[in-house]
């Protein structure tokens, strides 16, 4: 089963209400968020108290400033649980500050419903917070359109030819990247545990523009980092490339103290080999 095809089964298990309000999240229309509520909606802030409030103006009006301060804002819902017209939900949401920073939320949610609309919630999820960095990000100008540029990152086949750290050995999977939802299987090597396989799960694709995955044990949940490359063109022959490696989302306490896996030198190697690979 493809992760786009397991993603929509886990949807089709999503109770309505908790589509709605991540789908509408996710277009970054206020009024649609505001949509999901009742008119006389009371949200709680069991955290922050004096952050509740009554009405689905108000969530319209929240909702304006939030994605004005994190406009590529995306929510995923991690975990969720029913009883009656009660839901639970685990939720995780990122975006990017102004100053280029990734934020990302965290924490549970509970509602109720009424008529297919939330009612009521008392809302958990707060920014996460780590001691240092939580990213790397390095940049080049490449001597290459955007669009060859990302053939190479969309091809599983050939991220070996990209990778600085000695860990990739081949590829598992032989299709081409083509939306989120899809996955990668790639088969990798330390000296430490032997071989061992990695699933990344695709969570950005814009074509010629953006990537990003999130890797994982197969057929677990992502741990939490993930590797973006973001491509400008400067012009006909030319692309500013920028590849970010993120953790601020892992939780692990086995994996937490050996963070960044990744180096800054490593990311810097991989756009050398990735110059190479599209000259």
């Amino acid at each position: 089963m493809s992760e786009r095809t397991r993603h929509q089964e886990i949807d089709g298990m999503l109770p309505q209400a908790l589509h709605a309000l991540r789908e509408a999240i996710n277009s970054h229309v206020p009024e649609r968020i505001a949509g999901c509520f009742t008119e006389d909606y009371v949200a709680e802030r069991p955290l922050r108290p004096a952050e509740g409030f009554i009405g689905s103006d108000r969530v319209a009006a929240n909702w304006t400033k939030i994605l004005a301060g994190l406009p590529d804002l995306q929510a995923e819902i991690l975990r969720h649980a029913q009883n009656g017209d009660e839901l639970w939900s685990e939720w995780e949401m990122r975006g990017t500050a102004p100053t280029g920073a990734t934020v990302v939320l965290r924490g549970p949610v509970v509602l109720t419903t009424r008529d297919g609309r939330i009612a009521w919630a008392r809302f958990y999820p707060d920014p996460v917070t780590m001691d240092g960095p939580t990213h790397t990000t390095v940049s080049r100008v490449l001597d290459a359109p955007a669009e060859r540029i990302f053939a190479v990152l969309r091809d599983p086949r050939r991220h070996p030819e990209l990778d600085a750290t000695g860990l990739l050995r081949q590829a598992r999977t032989s299709h081409l990247v083509d939306a989120v939802g899809d996955t990668f299987v790639m088969a990798m090597h330390n000296d430490e545990i032997g071989d061992y396989l990695i699933e990344n799960h695709v969570v950005a694709f814009t074509e010629n523009r953006v990537i990003a995955w999130a890797p994982g044990q197969p057929g677990q949940r992502p741990a939490g980092d993930r590797f973006t490359w973001k491509l400008i063109p400067i012009d006909d022959g030319h692309t500013e490339v920028t590849q970010t490696y993120d953790w601020t989302a892992v939780t692990h306490p086995a994996v937490v103290p050996r963070l960044p896996v990744i180096s800054a030198d490593e990311l810097d190697g991989s756009l050398t080999r990735l110059a190479a690979a599209v000259a």
